[in-house]
């Protein structure tokens, strides 16, 4: 190989690492941001645990003597976490409100947590954040177990605008009824989606309430509707309100084998 050749080569070819070391660093660099793989950004990858959440992305709350259990959790519009459940051995309604960082927040009732007794054996299962930062929890209390709802303030307090006690509860079927999702309406009315007994085997159930806890009679005269669907069964398990104020309740009805999805939509 002559020298003008040889060089031509050498150059040609140093030349193309170069090239292809800048393009390497753009997609390491776009992959960094999560423009190229879905990477979690500033070079996180995506799925790994957020340290900057109580040091580890983890954390556990004791509360009570016995089992407490989270069942649903809402995240405030200023960060927070309010998480819902149950803790016992006496089990009552359960909230505890976390910092962004994973640190309880001490505004809420003093220490970041609050437990609230309604019946005997209470149990949180939904819980919803209205737009003026107050919080509705949803569950059942018994037994005989019926549909349970508490409303707190945004410091942790119950709201005594709320049915004059902060709590309401409701009796639908022959049985249990259980409230086991939420929703608030734009305009403050407060949808409970779960199941109720009627006498032989469970239905759908809603309930709407009042912005001040008692039930909306304009909703199917009562404020309670059922609906039957399969055979065997039916629980509503979610709810969501479509923007033209529809209401849809989804979960599983027994289709004389086993159970199949399940939703039902209702006019507003």
């Amino acid at each position: 190989m002559n020298t003008y050749v040889k060089h031509k080569w050498i150059k040609s070819f140093f030349g193309g690492i170069g090239i292809l070391s800048l393009l390497l660093g753009l997609g390491a660099a776009l992959y960094g941001c999560g423009g190229g793989g879905g990477g979690g950004g500033g070079g996180v990858a995506a799925g790994s645990l957020d340290v900057s959440f109580n040091t580890t992305g983890r954390v556990t709350t004791v509360i009570g003597m016995g089992n407490d259990i989270a069942n649903a959790v809402a995240i405030q519009p200023d960060g927070k976490i309010v998480a819902a459940g149950y803790s016992g051995p006496i089990y009552d309604f359960t909230l505890v409100r976390y910092n962004t960082n994973g640190s309880l927040d001490t505004s809420f009732n003093g220490t970041g947590i609050v437990t609230t007794a309604i019946g005997s054996d209470d149990h949180a299962y939904a819980v919803a954040i209205q737009s003026d930062g107050k919080i509705v929890a949803a569950g059942v209390s018994g037994p005989p177990y019926d549909f349970a709802l508490v409303r707190y303030n945004a410091d942790g307090t119950l709201d005594t605008s709320f049915n004059t006690t902060g709590k309401v509860t409701t009796a639908i079927g022959s049985g249990n009824d259980i409230a086991n999702a939420i929703a608030i309406q734009s305009n403050g009315q407060i949808v409970a989606a779960g199941s109720a007994f009627n006498g032989v085997n469970d239905d759908f159930a809603l309930v709407r309430y009042n912005a001040d806890g008692l039930l909306d009679t304009n909703f199917n005269g009562t404020g309670i509707v059922t609906t039957a669907i399969g055979y065997h069964g039916d629980y509503a398990r979610a709810v969501a309100i479509q923007p033209d104020g529809k209401i849809v309740a989804a979960g599983y009805a027994h289709n004389g084998v086993d159970y199949d999805f399940a939703l039902a939509r209702y006019w507003p």
